[in-house]
């Protein structure tokens, strides 16, 4: 189905959707092993302080997992599409969203390498812990004129701190600000997130609203 057409481990603050080409079956596999029988989970905090700056509306939750940001979304009165290529996430946000009593959240089975964008679709996007630098021409054109999009993800510092080492899932010092030249950036921050459990990362977040 074509987005915006909705129908009826291992880091700190979750890992990190691959983001390189087509999923093969056994990525698949190892993303839904990773996610059976996890709970949910909580929503990033830079996602919480920077909630109330998305666009009202029609939300894509982007690489959703088991839908942590979806059902904060939802209940802050989105109706939002949460896409992943993980059937076991999106089984596990259903749930939870079944549970809550939520009726707003899409779930859609999808892989970013060839996911059919459809152009001003969408009021907002939120972008955390997947990085594919090819998405984000097609990810901005898909949101509508003065759409937001929240992005957040791990810095190259990462790898001296965590298991994550591979610069292809690292952001560079600023390289976000970049990625999103396009856009009007509302805010931007690098810092070290240290959660509550003690466990730290070092992430970049950046809030972005589309030009006319």
């Amino acid at each position: 189905m074509r987005a915006g057409a909705p129908r009826g481990g291992g880091e700190p603050g979750g890992g990190v959707h691959p983001g390189a080409g087509p999923m093969s079956s056994r990525e698949r596999n190892e993303w839904d092993r990773r996610h059976a029988g996890k709970e949910v989970g909580a929503p990033e905090p830079f996602f919480l302080a920077m909630l109330a700056l998305l666009r009202p509306g029609l939300a894509l939750d982007v690489a959703a997992g088991r839908g942590r940001h979806a059902l904060a979304m939802a209940r802050a009165g989105f109706r939002v599409v949460a896409a992943d290529f993980s059937r076991v996430g999106l089984a596990t946000l259903r749930g939870a969203a079944a549970g809550a009593g939520i009726s707003t959240i899409w779930p859609v089975v999808a892989d970013f390498a060839n996911f059919p964008f459809r152009a001003e679709s969408f009021d907002s996007a939120v972008n955390i812990n997947f990085l594919d630098r090819n998405v984000f021409p097609e990810l901005i054109r898909s949101l509508r004129v003065g759409g937001v999009l929240l992005v957040d993800t791990f810095l190259i510092d990462q790898a001296e701190i965590g298991h994550l080492r591979n610069p292809q899932f690292l952001l560079g010092h600023y390289e976000l600000r970049g990625l999103l030249a396009e856009m009007e950036l509302l805010r931007y921050c690098e810092r070290l997130e240290v959660y509550p459990d003690g466990s730290r990362a070092w992430r970049a977040g950046a809030v972005a609203r589309r030009r006319a």
